[in-house]
């Protein structure tokens, strides 16, 4: 308690100090005020916690957001801030706490992140899609990481064995894509999980051109070509089947990867191992 005390006081009186530099209100201070959330978010967070050797897992980055979180605590960013070396770290009890908050004080902002999250880090598919579908609501055709909201719904509904409904998904995240950048083909990765979702299904012709799209865009894809071989397979054509099995082994050991920023704290669905590689060789 000292020590938050110390903190609090510390800050304050930092706070105010630039505050009186920026020409904001010195007491009370006006949280409302968007300048105001900046400064401390600045001061604290971007030339504070940021800036920590040890990042989030120095214990100063939780002091830093606490400090913020005393003087103004309705920054729906602080929070979603202070939770990130519990996700990081797998305490995600600790961390769905927080980014309640977070959804609670700016929704269009933090539904569709929370709804990633519980996609990708606690594979709650049924939370993930009520929150997604929601952010599409909130905010039509929004992104989150790199990903359209259908994108992460489709996952969900992959997982969960809702074929049709996995396929729709994808296709709107294919159109928005078209929308947004009509020069540019879909995300490889949404045309690599469209075609495992065709392989599932058994619509092997269309599993094909998905993945082979996907591997147009990014040849050295370990799980395109994995997936690309297994669809080989079902056909009987053995020498396809090892002609990408091998591109797959080599690229996976020379480091290439799904290429999502998260693949260093969770694993993708369908994600593949090498020693998944090598067992299908070996049976060739």
């Amino acid at each position: 308690m000292g020590k938050l005390l110390i903190s609090f006081l510390s800050c304050l009186f930092i706070v105010l100090n630039s505050c009186g530099q920026s020409n904001l209100p010195r007491l009370p201070l006006d949280c409302a005020d968007r300048r105001v959330q900046d400064s401390l978010i600045k001061r604290y967070i971007t030339n504070g916690a940021d800036k920590l050797p040890g990042m989030y897992n120095d214990p100063a980055w939780q002091l830093y957001c606490d400090s913020v979180i005393a003087l103004c605590p309705e920054i729906a960013e602080v929070y979603q801030r202070k939770a990130v070396p519990f996700i990081k770290n797998g305490e995600y009890e600790k961390a769905f706490v927080l980014y309640d908050i977070t959804v609670q004080l700016n929704p269009k902002r933090y539904t569709g992140h929370r709804g990633f999250l519980k996609c990708l880090f606690t594979k709650d598919y049924e939370g993930a899609i009520i929150d997604l579908q929601k952010a599409q609501e909130l905010v039509p055709n929004g992104y989150d990481m790199d990903h359209t909201y259908k994108f992460y719904e489709g996952l969900c509904n992959l997982e969960l064995g809702n074929y049709s409904a996995a396929e729709q998904n994808f296709k709107q995240d294919i159109s928005i894509q078209a929308n947004d950048h009509p020069a540019d083909p879909p995300h490889f990765n949404t045309l690599l999980f469209m075609g495992i979702l065709y392989y599932e299904m058994g619509k092997d012709v269309l599993a094909k051109e998905c993945l082979l799209k996907c591997l147009n865009a990014y040849k050295q894809h370990p799980e395109g070509n994995y997936y690309l071989a297994l669809v080989f397979q079902r056909e009987g054509n053995t020498a396809m089947k090892r002609k990408y099995l091998e591109i797959a082994k080599k690229s996976y050991s020379n480091g290439y990867r799904m290429n999502e920023d998260q693949l260093y704290y969770v694993n993708y669905p369908h994600g593949i191992k090498l020693y998944e590689i090598e067992e299908a060789l070996s049976g060739l």
